[in-house]
């Protein structure tokens, strides 16, 4: 017998195979047909063999399961054909390869290989898991998802709902463009957005479009998208939401708030209305001591004018009318409120003192809104003060223009500043807090906002910020 040297001592080859074939984690088999026909085993080794105990001269003694559903297999391997199939025993998964051996042409025996794959087919089983979770929220969910190749205009792939949301199917969205689902004037935004993606611009991003479907609908819709990798290639993957019934709601709760805001604006249209009387009063007690000036009867015509547009606002509400705005000098608009002002501060023996920055700019607003939102912080800068003093009124330019109402009164607590401009809220006890909120609403619909800074028995400073055209 052929021998060769490992070591320091001579193995037989035949022993160091067999030695070899046995310490494996599989089973190795071999089985040939005797003179008679009948299949014969001739080896049975490894520690797959040792622990199930599959000895034996028979194929049924060497198997992990019933021969039945494996003869046709084992007949097929000795008829010169390659041969896999899987087991199972216990739990556990197994693999076996049957490949015949041919000597002159003809097939004499066939070796088979078996491994165990349990931890294989576990991670295949909980990968095809995530795939079937991925594609059912993919396909099934309720948002339009796609993906679309950064170098190209098309998609790549569209979810049943995307298609359904426009009216198409996915095999002629796919054929689409992006820019095909908005209006026409919508689609140079999707245009340039591709354009920036192509230009490397990676940023996630989420933009509102109006959407139009097969059949000429126009649908409300928002996008996200983000930039990944897909097929090796940078692409966009988004998704697409149907807002139009959200819109509609919103539209809804738009006309409910207008109906609950005539409400409360009947509460406080006297409030409103007040403010010009004051000065009214004023100048009438005025004119009984010192006889009639014509500056007079000018500041009073002007404050009944604004009686009737505060009425003229209060009564339009249900049906609202587009609001100019142009260029205003802030400078002569706060004379103005302050010179009405003036009647009402001497009752309460406060000082209104002014300080402005030169050379202001202009902003852009609608003017008799911007004048009642001063009217009422002046107002409440000066009631702040029963016992009297000073009503700091300044104009600065920051990156905004700053404009600020400085009282000397009794401060807010800390506590109440954040709900100051909600509705019916007041540190008056004659207030109804709708003036503030009006004039919250108003500085942000102009792009702006009011701060509020108070210290309790120090004083008030409300300042409003709007921005410069």
């Amino acid at each position: 017998m052929q021998t060769r040297t490992i070591g320091l001592s001579e193995v037989p080859i035949a022993e160091e195979l067999l030695r070899t074939v046995e310490n494996m984690h599989n089973q190795i088999f071999k089985y040939s047909r005797d003179a008679e026909g009948q299949y014969v085993v001739t080896l049975s080794v490894g520690k797959i063999a040792s622990e199930f105990g599959l000895e034996g001269d028979r194929i049924e003694d060497i198997l992990l399961e019933d021969a039945t559903r494996l003869m046709p297999l084992f007949e097929k391997a000795y008829n010169g054909q390659v041969v896999e199939y899987e087991s199972e025993r216990d739990g556990r998964v197994f693999h076996t390869i049957l490949s015949p051996v041919h000597i002159d042409g003809k097939v004499r025996e066939v070796i088979g290989s078996c491994t165990e794959i349990t931890e294989r087919k576990q991670i295949e089983q909980q990968l095809l898991e995530a795939q079937e979770l991925y594609s059912s929220l993919v396909e099934d969910t309720l948002i339009g998802v796609y993906i679309a190749f950064v170098e190209q205009e098309g998609f790549v792939y569209v979810n049943p709902r995307l298609a359904d949301m426009f009216g198409y199917t996915q095999e002629e969205m796919v054929t689409m463009t992006a820019a095909e689902l908005a209006v026409p004037e919508g689609r140079e935004t999707i245009r340039e957005h591709q354009r920036l993606r192509m230009d490397g611009d990676r940023r996630n991003l989420h933009y509102p479009f109006r959407g139009l479907c097969k059949d000429g609908r126009v649908i409300d819709v928002e996008v996200l998208q983000k930039t990944s990798m897909y097929k090796g290639k940078p692409a966009v993957i988004g998704i697409l939401q149907d807002v139009t019934e959200r819109k509609q709601a919103e539209e809804m709760v738009r006309k409910s708030e207008l109906l609950s805001v005539v409400g409360q604006m009947a509460a406080g249209v006297a409030h409103e209305i007040r403010n010009p009387l004051t000065s009214l009063k004023g100048f009438v007690q005025l004119l009984k001591t010192h006889g009639g000036k014509q500056e007079y009867f000018s500041i009073m015509l002007s404050e009944l004018n604004r009686i009737e547009f505060i009425i003229s606002e209060f009564l339009v509400l249900a049906k609202p009318q587009a609001v100019v705005h142009r260029l205003c000098e802030i400078k002569p608009l706060l004379d103005h409120i302050i010179a009405l002002a003036k009647t009402h501060a001497i009752m309460k023996n406060v000082q209104i003192i002014t300080q402005y920055e030169p050379n202001l700019p202009c902003i852009n607003a609608e003017e008799n809104q911007i004048k009642q939102v001063f009217l009422n912080l002046l107002k409440n800068a000066i009631e702040a003060m029963p016992n009297g003093g000073e009503v700091r009124v300044s104009v600065r330019r920051e990156e905004t223009i700053v404009i600020s109402f400085q009282d000397q009164g009794c401060g807010i607590p800390e506590d109440r500043i954040a709900k100051l401009g909600e509705p019916f809220y007041t540190t008056k006890e004659s207030g109804t807090g709708l003036g503030l909120m009006v004039s919250f609403k108003i500085i942000s619909h102009h792009g702006g906002n009011i701060s509020v800074d108070s210290k309790v028995g120090v004083g008030t400073t409300f300042e409003v910020r709007l921005p410069v055209p």
